[in-house]
C-alpha cells in the first residue's frame, strides 16, 4: 500500500483544483463568446426585419394611394408618387378610363396583402394580393419602385387578373 505524505497530497489537492478552475473559466469563457455571437446575430435579424417591415408598410401606403385615387377619381391622389417618366405618361383621359374599368370589372377594394419584393434592373419589384368586391378571385398587383431613391418613386403598376383582360 503506498504512502503519502500530507505535502503530496494538497499538492495534487491544488494542481487538481487549478485545473478545475482552469476548465470552469475556460467554459464560461465559451458560453460568453455564444451569447455575444447570439446577441449579434439576433440584433442583425431584428435590424434587417425592421427594415424589411418598414419597407412593407411605405410602399403598402404608396399603393393604398394610389387605388384610393384611383376609386374617388383623384387624379393627383393617384399619381402623386409617380416618377416623373411615368407621370408624363399619364393623362387624366387615360386614368379614366383605367378607373371606369377598374371599377366596372373588379369593383371597390376589399383587401391589400403585401406579399414581398424582388430587385430587378435597378428598380424594386413590390408584390402585393388584393380582393375586389365584384371580382371573387386574387388579384396580383406589382408596384415597380426606383430603388436608389431615398423616397422611391413608382415607375410602373401593373394588375394581373383575367377581369381586366375583357
Amino acid at each position: 500500500m503506498p504512502v503519502f505524505d500530507i505535502k503530496s497530497v494538497r499538492l495534487a489537492c491544488d494542481l487538481l483544483s487549478q485545473r478545475r478552475q482552469q476548465v470552469c473559466v475556460r467554459g464560461f469563457a465559451a458560453a460568453l463568446l455564444l451569447l455575444s455571437i447570439q446577441l449579434t446575430f439576433s440584433y442583425a435579424w431584428s435590424q434587417t426585419t425592421d427594415s424589411r417591415a418598414a419597407v412593407a408598410r411605405a410602399s403598402t401606403e404608396v399603393l393604398q394611394n394610389i387605388l384610393d385615387g384611383i376609386a374617388q377619381g383623384d387624379f393627383a391622389k393617384y399619381s402623386k408618387d409617380f416618377a416623373p417618366d411615368m407621370k408624363a405618361s399619364q393623362t387624366r383621359e387615360a386614368f379614366l378610363a383605367l378607373q371606369k374599368k377598374i371599377q366596372s370589372a373588379l369593383g371597390r377594394l376589399k383587401s391589400l396583402h403585401y406579399l414581398g419584393s424582388y430587385s430587378q434592373g435597378g428598380n424594386v419589384i413590390q408584390l402585393f394580393k388584393a380582393n375586389f368586391t365584384k371580382h371573387r378571385d386574387d388579384v396580383l398587383i406589382k408596384l415597380v419602385l426606383e430603388a436608389k431613391k431615398s423616397k422611391p418613386l413608382v415607375t410602373g403598376l401593373w394588375l394581373d387578373s383575367p377581369a381586366l383582360e375583357k
